[in-house]
């Protein structure tokens, strides 16, 4: 597939990708509406019954992420943790109670063991506050028994004070991950233990946000700060410190707004390298824009100015990329959209990590170049209840990456070589030609279901790498929502995940990874407003599915417990 032949397809995919959707819209913020109330937010995390459904039509601002991370894997599907009480036409009139304390305790198969708490404050109109803590942990995993188990903790504070013009969120947590590296040959390899494979992570975060809340201000502004702490047990670590200040100036009656961005990354990267362990790599970005708003016709015309800095690499580069971006809006509040963009893509440990966690160690960090990207597509509601966007971009990406297989020996904690499956990321030399298209549907006008339907489709042209390793062509995901009784709520959720290559560096070809089907559910019976019994089933195919190479995830896993909200 050529990219020059492409139009003609593209121009296709969206005609019919309008029938499809997306509840969720642009990075690109086609459209904001500027008039707002001054509405002091809930507590996070307060459990409260299901409020009935109203269809009113309101016009939505919805955010498209392009770019984004994909799942490392898909067994283990995270559902929203409510006590719920399902609101029926008899009782819609009724009062919404909510519970400001959630625990959820289970047990399961391959020795798991899960819990999950929030604890929150009063509610107030200044100031509230909560505590969270989580935990989910398999004893056993799919190779080598006690050598492939997982466990992840985690731990946060998190609160908002709130006055008339302005309100302050804070926010800092902990987590730690742990989990082998079994991906190697256990008819071989049969003495490894679990010191000779074993990896910690350890995360530490603190932000703060200031922002403005007047609901018509002359200036309006929003200002984040926060940093991040990355440590294993290989000895690497990364810092991370990023503010992001947004402000915002009307000019004529909110017809001509002019906008500033502005974002500074300084991050510092220490690993067991033999000369200069500590790494500078810091990054600064400015975007001043105009948007001009007239009824059915939006645009927003701006410019980025991007530093990047690389202490070891001695990168210290300024790139300039103009955006530009225009929407028409129906009368029935449909978008349609065109424009734009380039950038700096930013790629830490915390990131990649993020994205596979079976990297080597002093894995190569590089920024991706998004040299120039235009999309266009469509949002807004086909018919009560369905939403909808979709999306078709083509973009040129330098400095692309893609997760192959390490070749050669690596270190176990206790310093002796070991024959185990890791990743580096490698970085593709030419310009790679990009396509995307997406497209999410959403449907919440029933009263007992609620459903929501995401595609994507991405088409690499590669240089250097035979197959876009480990990037999937084709992701899906369709979750759903049932209201089924009084007393039982469920929850179900198919991902379908396919085009998948690794390199078997052995055969020195690519190897083509069996297509991901993935179903799970949970069961929520409800013995009162506040006190229900769960079961979830994870895998429900049984299919051991590799996302990453050597790595077989579970089969059919469950857990099986109690929810109590105070």
């Amino acid at each position: 597939m050529k990219v020059k032949n492409l139009s003609s397809v593209i121009f296709f995919s969206l005609l019919s990708g309008t029938l499809l959707a997306q509840k969720t819209v642009v990075n690109e913020e086609i459209n904001i509406t500027k008039d707002r109330e001054v509405v002091l937010p809930k507590a996070n995390r307060i459990i409260d019954k299901i409020p009935p459904v109203t269809t009113d039509k309101k016009e939505k601002k919805m955010t498209y992420a392009f770019f984004d991370r994909k799942p490392t894997a898909v067994e283990e599907t995270k559902f929203v943790p409510n006590v719920v009480s399902p609101v029926t036409k008899k009782n819609n009139n009724e009062d919404v109670v909510g519970y400001k304390n959630y625990f959820k305790v289970g047990l399961g198969n391959f020795g798991r063991i899960f819990g999950e708490t929030y604890i929150n404050s009063d509610q107030n109109k200044k100031f509230v506050y909560g505590i969270s803590g989580f935990h989910n942990s398999t004893k056993r995993g799919p190779i080598a028994a006690e050598n492939s188990g997982t466990s992840n903790s985690k731990i946060g504070l998190d609160g908002k004070y709130h006055q008339n013009n302005y309100e302050l969120k804070m926010e800092m947590g902990y987590e730690n991950r742990g989990y082998y590296f079994y991906g190697y040959d256990t008819l071989v390899h049969r003495d490894y233990t679990q010191p000779d494979i074993k990896q910690r992570i350890n995360l530490y975060n603190f932000s703060a946000t200031f922002e403005n809340t007047n609901p018509k201000p002359k200036v309006d502004y929003s200002l984040t700060t926060g940093i991040k702490s990355l440590s294993d047990y290989y000895k690497a670590s990364e810092i991370d410190w990023g503010t992001q200040f947004k402000a915002y100036f009307p000019l004529k009656e909110d017809k001509i707004t002019a906008l500033l961005a502005a974002e500074a990354y300084l991050t510092q990267r220490s690993d067991s390298y033999e000369v200069n362990p500590v790494r500078k790599r810091n990054l600064y970005r400015v975007e001043p824009a105009f948007r001009f708003d007239f009824g059915r016709i939006s645009a927003k015309i701006g410019f980025k100015a991007v530093n990047e800095f690389e202490q070891i690499e001695k990168i210290n580069v300024t790139k300039g990329y103009p955006t530009a971006s225009i929407s028409y809006k129906t009368p029935s509040l449909t978008y349609f959209f065109i424009g734009f963009d380039g950038d700096i893509i930013r790629n830490t440990l915390h990131s990649f990590l993020n994205e596979n966690p079976f990297l080597v160690e002093q894995a190569v960090l590089k920024n991706t170049y998004k040299n120039q990207d235009f999309y266009i597509g469509s949002r807004g509601e086909l018919y009560s209840g369905i939403s909808f966007n979709t999306k078709i971009s083509y973009g040129k990406y330098e400095n692309l990456y893609f997760f192959n297989k390490y070749d050669g020996l690596t270190d176990s904690p206790s310093g002796q070589p070991v024959n185990v499956t890791k990743f580096q990321a490698e970085y593709e030399d030419a310009i790679t030609d990009f396509v995307n298209v997406s497209a999410e549907i959403g449907y919440s006008n029933f009263e007992n279901w609620k459903s929501n339907l995401k595609l994507d489709y991405n088409y690499y042209e590669t240089v250097k790498f035979t197959k876009p390793y480990h990037r999937p062509a084709f992701t899906s995901r369709w979750g759903n929502t049932f209201t089924l009784t009084n007393k039982i709520v469920s929850s179900i959720d198919l991902y379908y995940i396919s085009g998948i290559y690794a390199k078997d560096i052995e055969l020195g070809q690519p190897v083509k990874l069996k297509d991901i089907i993935d179903v799970n559910a949970e069961f929520t019976y409800l013995f009162s407003k506040q006190f229900s019994a769960f079961v979830k089933l994870n895998n429900i195919v049984g299919q051991n599915y590799q996302r990453y190479y050597n790595y077989p995830q579970l089969g059919l896993n469950f857990v099986a417990g109690i929810n109590v909200a105070l």
